[in-house]
């Protein structure tokens, strides 16, 4: 029986494998281990020698060992949802960014400093949002209105050690979320509790994706070569829009179920 190990995820995922031996494990508390070319992860619960990697780990604050375990499956050949290959391309925000921007797609311009003394240097028109490496869900985000609130923030700042980021606030009146999974795209609008797009969100509505944007989501998703990929679109009053990001392990909640179904039957095609 072929095995499909579930990095993190929901619960819900191993209804969608019946007739597979399904392992679910947390990279918290895993470790990988690759001997004689052959992949393993181990936990407390034992080892598993995995078929296929279905990689849902999540807006979790990525570290090192991630990227190194990425790279032990892109080296042991075992097929990954996405592939390993795909996710170690977005996996820092930089090089999100910059895949976006080569694309030609409407990315936010930003300022960037690799180290905290030169916060004065990347100061911009108020109002604007300070990010703070590669952290996702919201967190290590800031908006500057004023001259006091950045100073105050810059001291802060100072005892990081990582790179720094300033973008122009958008004050966007939609935030719309397009969903490419395998051929099929959706898309969704939210609203959420804060000014952060994307976090916290009580409220959202399934929409019919506008074909200017299935286009443009799946430029990206063939680029990438992402078997799921989905793109985080901010648009004004104005009707200005930009991509806030992509996500390349992207939550499905709120999306119908065929997204689910959908996605489960990429992971089981691999082991074909």
């Amino acid at each position: 029986m072929k095995t499909i190990l579930i990095i993190n995820g929901e619960s819900y995922w191993p209804d969608y494998f019946a007739g597979y031996h399904v392992v679910q494990k947390k990279i918290q508390t895993s470790e990988c281990v690759v001997k004689d070319s052959a992949l393993y992860f181990i936990d407390a619960d034992g080892a598993c020698k995995p078929d296929v990697v279905f990689w849902r780990l999540g807006a979790i604050n990525p570290e090192a060992r991630h990227r190194s375990i990425l790279e032990l499956i892109e080296y042991s050949g075992i097929p990954c949802v996405n592939s390993a290959s795909s996710l170690l391309m977005g996996y820092d925000r930089l090089s999100m960014l910059n895949r976006l921007k080569k694309l030609g797609l409407p990315v936010i311009d930003f300022n960037v400093a690799t180290g905290t003394t030169q916060l004065k240097n990347i100061e911009m028109k108020f109002p604007f949002v300070v990010k703070v490496g590669n952290h996702h869900g919201g967190y290590g985000k800031s908006l500057v209105m004023c001259e006091e609130q950045w100073e105050e923030l810059k001291d802060l700042l100072f005892i990081q050690n990582d790179y720094v980021t300033t973008e122009q606030f958008i004050d966007y009146q939609d935030d719309i979320r397009y969903l490419a999974v395998n051929n099929k795209v959706w898309a969704m609008k939210r609203i959420g509790k804060y000014w952060k797009a994307n976090s916290l969100t009580r409220e959202y509505q399934l929409i019919s994706p506008e074909e200017e944007w299935i286009e443009k989501v799946k430029q990206l998703q063939e680029n990438i070569k992402a078997d799921i990929v989905a793109i985080d679109v901010l648009q004004t009053e104005k009707g200005e829009r930009f991509i806030l990001e992509y996500n390349d392990i992207p939550g499905l909640s709120g999306f119908p179920d065929e997204a689910k179904t959908e996605l489960s039957e990429i992971v089981k095609s691999k082991l074909k």
